[in-house]
């Protein structure tokens, strides 16, 4: 039985660029995200990503678009979606009545926290990978992020 060789290592910008791609499609948490929240919340990147902001408490929807970088209207359309789903609510400010707080409910606590801990839980790959080639692979990860700041 023929030995089957290992792919080779990519070398180029393009084929580094690929594999990174690939493999954050293959671990993206957003199927897990689907299971677990549902469909509505699991699709939407900013949904969630709002619904986990709100865990630290009460916010304006200028706030949150300032926060994700996304005008007042899309933040609005959020804000009604996850009211839609029981997940957050508006409510009066007590400093300024004429501006509203969104607010998670329960249940939206619930799911931020679920979503949180999908979110932050490496990929099991990572766990085969030794303290060294952790390290290496941050080191690289961390250069990457800073040059593209």
């Amino acid at each position: 039985m023929p030995s089957s060789a290992p792919p080779p290592l990519p070398e180029t910008p393009a084929e580094v660029w690929a594999l990174m791609r690939e493999l954050v499609d293959r671990y993206s948490p957003r199927h897990q995200l689907r299971a677990q929240l549902g469909d509505g919340l699991g699709k939407g990147r900013k949904k969630i990503m709002v619904l986990v902001q709100l865990e630290a408490g009460p916010l304006t929807a200028g706030d949150i678009a300032e926060a994700h970088g996304i005008d007042r209207p899309y933040a609005t359309a959020i804000v009604d979606q996850l009211e839609a789903d029981g997940l957050a609510e508006r409510t009066a400010d007590p400093a300024d009545r004429r501006r509203k707080l969104v607010a998670l409910t329960p249940k939206g606590r619930t799911a931020a926290a679920a979503a949180t801990q999908i979110i932050q839980t490496p990929p099991g790959a990572l766990a085969g990978l030794s303290r060294a080639e952790l390290t290496q692979l941050g080191a690289i990860l961390a250069r990457l992020s800073a040059a593209g700041s």
